[in-house]
């Protein structure tokens, strides 16, 4: 364990230095976890430094991945009933029990075997004491380690086998470290994502305000151009179309064949609806502030609108 960890953080670094959106790196990281560690199963918050309220939340395994953007109190609301859940908050508020055996000094907790956790913890805890209510799957190997920013907790880790006694207290300090790494490698590239993102939404803003300029040119081909700028403004280009209707009029970069996603704005010219803009993903994509689109998306969506308004409006006089 002690020569794999240094090699995955390695790979793990590789993959953050890509230009991907952070749900397939976050994808491809629990994966490479799973597969190398041997875990039966991976959960990952992790809060993000943008919006105080709003955390990601990542839950792996061999055969799923689960990836969305949510508040805690939600997160917790629709979470099954997952006693090792229970451990969360102590965690993460920095509240846990320092005197108990099943945490180390910076608030990791580690059982080899979660069904055998002390009675006078789990009382404390308010988890299930009647013996005929543990079932025999709640049986495995639990880590769960804080991510540490400074004086801050950030989020956590949490690793499951079902097979007994895989962690050791000696080796959740091996885990700490890794799971620091990790921590700083999350923030870099979240911070390089949100970058890629703010410059590609740059770009095709500029881009559309020089289509707004051109008088020369007519409203389709106008309206064919923004086409044409959109799947390489929204997070996942290769599964992006977009369809601008006005007046009754449909334009689109392809047929559109499968509808997974769609987020739309209407186009106002003079406070009447003329027609509408679609940004349309082909594929069904984790969910994030509106459906799988980010905030920024619809703020974009609703500028392109207004561009729209203003070019429809100096084409028609």
């Amino acid at each position: 364990m002690k020569n794999i960890l240094p090699t995955l953080s390695y790979e793990i670094l590789k993959i953050a230095n890509r230009e991907i959106p952070r749900s397939i790196f976050l994808n491809e990281i629990s994966s490479l976890l799973i597969d190398s560690l041997k875990f039966t199963e991976l959960t990952l918050l992790f809060h993000k430094r943008e919006n105080d309220s709003e955390f990601e939340f990542v839950h792996c395994s061999k055969d799923s991945f689960e990836y969305k953007i949510i508040s805690l109190n939600d997160l917790f609301q629709q979470l099954p009933e997952d006693e090792t859940t229970m451990l969360w908050e102590p965690i993460l508020t920095n509240n846990f029990d320092s005197t108990s055996t099943f945490f180390t000094e910076k608030g990791t907790f580690w059982t080899i075997d979660f069904n055998n956790f002390s009675i006078p913890y789990r009382r404390k805890l308010g988890l299930v004491e009647n013996n005929e209510l543990l079932k025999p799957e709640n049986s495995c190997s639990l880590l769960i380690i804080p991510f540490l920013y400074g004086n801050e907790r950030i989020g956590l880790v949490q690793f499951k086998n079902m097979k007994r006694e895989l962690f050791s207290g000696l080796g959740t300090k091996l885990f700490e470290e890794f799971a620091q790494t990790l921590s700083a490698i999350l923030i870099n590239q979240h911070t390089q994502a949100l970058l890629q993102e703010r410059v590609k939404e740059l770009a095709f803003l500029y881009e559309m305000s020089n289509i707004t300029k051109q008088s020369s040119i007519s409203l389709k081909d106008s309206i064919h151009q923004i086409i044409k700028l959109i799947p390489p403004a929204w997070q996942y280009p290769e599964i992006t179309q977009a369809r601008i209707t006005v007046n009754g009029i449909d334009y689109s970069n392809a047929p559109i064949t499968n509808c997974e996603h769609k987020l739309e704005a209407d186009i106002i010219v003079e406070k009447e609806k003329c027609g509408v803009v679609e940004v349309i993903y082909t594929e069904k994509c984790p969910e994030m502030n509106e459906g799988p689109f980010f905030t920024e998306e619809r703020s974009l969506l609703n500028n392109i609108a207004a561009e729209l308004a203003i070019i429809i409006s100096k084409k028609s006089k």
